[in-house]
């Protein structure tokens, strides 16, 4: 059988403080599949100036870390120009729903557009032509962490996700996780929303072969266990309720929370409560791995070629030409939102379930746009070998953190600022044949 050649170039677009990355998956003919990671920016004019830069057909799955403005603020203005078919983002738990609350709620109560944000989330995305939407569960601890195994007779027992009723059967992907729950409609039935087990993984295939290609691994990793029970007492008689589920949270825990948000009085107590839980900006964050699968042949690697606000002089890493193919690591790539990779439970889970993969990393995306306080030198050093990048609006004052900068230039890491700059995005080019 003839080998078919498999490209996929994945770029961090430039949109200043915010997050916007495209991936896009090709043969030798054509365009197979399109993904994207996080779709926003605290600048306005900084978003529609990057999502200029791309030309896009479609969006097969748009990857949600977590919905802060300056990573879903964009979500308008893409869907007004493309077709996104599926939305994948951490399940709105009742203690991801509270903290997206909280961080919402201005000096008084609640704004409107959250609200209706909050009151229906699956029905606005709906509306904004999303066909279906994946809520993945954050993990539950360290202990019942599986790692992701490369070979995939090794993995464990999964379910094949199945195509929802008036999805397309012929989509070059497949969804597995090890728990997955029924598909609900939404908007009588314009779209359908399901919610997936902690272990979830996405292979996208080679038209005509039938032979996983490229490898999508989203995590949601766990949540202090201690700083949960703290904001639960803290809470008290004023909105009883456990923050340790992980499912779905009901309609009636929501309309309790807007409520309690859209009072003046209870939405100062109930913020001051999140304080427990927010002051070390330790949110619930969906990390994306991506690369090729396992044993590929002729894999080669090309990366952009200038050195761009370069935040120290030296040590650096030589960035090779587009033209260059060369072999470094295995053409992977990490996201992170705003995972907190220094607290200790958080990133020992992370770590564990990632761990078989972190060798492939060619590009490691700095989590929280480069805070000190959000990865420990642990990861650093597992990740050392690979690109560093941080995507921040120029001349913020901590992102990236001067502390940080110090840490990754004694261990002679390469770091890459993607700003608002149209010249600082950063892309990955990686071909190998099936």
């Amino acid at each position: 059988m003839t080998a078919k050649k498999f490209i996929t170039t994945i770029k961090q677009i430039p949109v200043g403080q915010g997050g916007f990355l495209i991936g896009q998956i090709e043969d030798e003919h054509s365009r197979i599949f399109t993904y994207a990671f996080d779709c926003g920016s605290i600048n306005r004019e900084h978003f529609e100036q990057g999502l200029k830069m791309c030309s896009l057909q479609k969006i097969d799955i748009l990857f949600v870390s977590h919905l802060d403005v300056d990573h879903v603020s964009g979500i308008d203005a893409l869907a007004a120009q493309v077709q996104i078919d599926m939305v994948v983002l951490p399940c709105l738990d009742a203690l991801h729903l509270t903290m997206i609350a909280c961080e919402a709620a201005g000096n008084s109560t609640l704004r409107l557009s959250t609200q209706s944000f909050l009151t229906d989330p699956f029905g606005w995305l709906v509306d904004r032509g999303v066909k279906e939407i994946i809520q993945v569960q954050r993990a539950d601890d360290t202990l019942n962490v599986i790692p992701y195994e490369p070979d995939p007779e090794g993995q464990p027992d999964s379910i094949i996700v199945p195509v929802p009723e008036g999805g397309d059967p012929s989509r070059p992907y497949t969804i597995r996780s090890e728990m997955v729950e029924e598909a609900k409609s939404v908007r009588s039935g314009a779209g359908t929303v399901r919610t997936l087990g902690e272990h979830t993984s996405i292979s996208v295939e080679v038209k005509g072969k039938s032979i996983p290609s490229w490898l999508l691994v989203p995590y949601v990793h766990p949540f202090p266990k201690e700083a949960i029970a703290s904001f639960r007492r803290a809470v008290g008689k004023q909105f009883p309720h456990t923050f340790a589920g992980r499912s779905l949270a009901s309609k009636a825990f929501t309309k309790k929370l807007i409520q309690l948000l859209s009072d003046k009085a209870s939405c100062e107590k109930l913020k001051a409560c999140y304080s427990i839980i927010s002051r070390d900006h330790n949110k619930i964050s969906l990390s994306l791995y991506s690369g090729p699968q396992a044993h590929k042949n002729n894999l080669k690697i090309s990366r952009t070629n200038k050195n761009f606000d370069w935040p120290f002089p030296k040590p650096y890493q030589i960035i090779h030409s587009e033209d260059t193919l060369i072999r470094k690591n295995g053409g992977a790539w990490i996201c992170t939102g705003d995972a907190n990779l220094n607290q200790r439970g958080t990133r020992s889970a992370w770590l564990k379930r990632f761990g078989k993969l972190l060798k492939n990393v060619d590009v490691f995306i700095l989590p929280h746009h480069g805070s000190n306080d959000s990865i420990h030198d642990e990861v650093i050093k597992k990740l050392n070998n690979s690109e560093m990048i941080v995507c921040a609006a120029a001349g913020r004052e901590k992102h990236p953190h001067n502390l940080l900068l110090g840490r990754l230039r004694s261990y002679e890491s390469s770091l890459w600022h993607v700003s608002e700059n149209p010249e600082s995005g950063f892309t990955l080019k990686v071909s190998f044949s099936v």
